[in-house]
């Protein structure tokens, strides 16, 4: 059996999540089959998204997720299956539910390409402890090394709702993996970015990760 990187990270992030509060299961087994994906909010039939292939990553990896109007013109506004909040999800995207607590928005062309979503009410201790678990996660997934902090991701989303927006990257070999924690409409949002070599999706994932209301 054939294990693939997203698993690999899947299970640091867990093992550093049980230890943390007790709380989180390990990732399931290599063959399982995710749950349904997030239901569409809209004036159609509410089934799930079931993007094209389409190749809507670009290579603007250094940049945050400014040109966001242009680039979510044809998203499409997905509820969670296991979560209180909605987002809006570029075709060629597919969210679904992994657990309580825990949805992942994959991109269709590339499955080990993907974006965990875990929100919490905005309560005492919530953001603190999401921000400091999420440099622990990163630890775990990059072997020991030390997170960078990232200055360009949401700096300037005020408008968007966004505030105390917080980024970091570790590299690992598989490619990098970005962690980011903001709050926004009650919630605090912690965002895991787990993305190829190249970047490709890290602008679509933070352009649909901004719209969580």
């Amino acid at each position: 059996m054939k294990f693939n990187w997203k698993m690999v990270c899947t299970g640091f992030a867990a093992a550093i999540l049980l230890t943390a509060c007790g709380t989180d299961n390990a990732e399931q087994q290599e063959g399982s089959t995710p749950n349904e994906p997030g239901q569409v909010v809209d004036e159609t039939n509410g089934s799930s998204t079931d993007g094209t292939s389409t190749d809507t990553g670009t290579d603007t990896a250094g940049e945050g997720a400014e040109d966001s109007a242009a680039d979510m013109s044809d998203a499409v506004l997905t509820k969670s299956d296991a979560q209180s909040y909605a987002m809006e999800v570029l075709p060629g995207y597919t969210l679904t539910s992994e657990e309580p607590g825990r949805d992942s928005l994959y991109a269709d062309d590339e499955p080990n390409a993907f974006m965990r979503i875990e929100t919490q009410p905005a309560e005492d201790g919530s953001y603190d402890y999401l921000l400091d678990n999420m440099q622990d996660v990163l630890i775990a997934a990059s072997n020991g090394e030390e997170p960078e902090e990232l200055t360009d991701v949401y700096s300037d989303a005020a408008d968007k709702g966004i505030e105390n927006a917080k980024a970091f990257k570790v590299d690992t070999e598989t490619g990098p993996v970005t962690g980011v924690v903001f709050e926004k409409d009650g919630m605090v949002v912690r965002l895991t970015l787990f993305d190829n070599a190249d970047e490709k999706y890290k602008t679509d994932f933070l352009n649909m990760g901004q719209t969580i209301q």
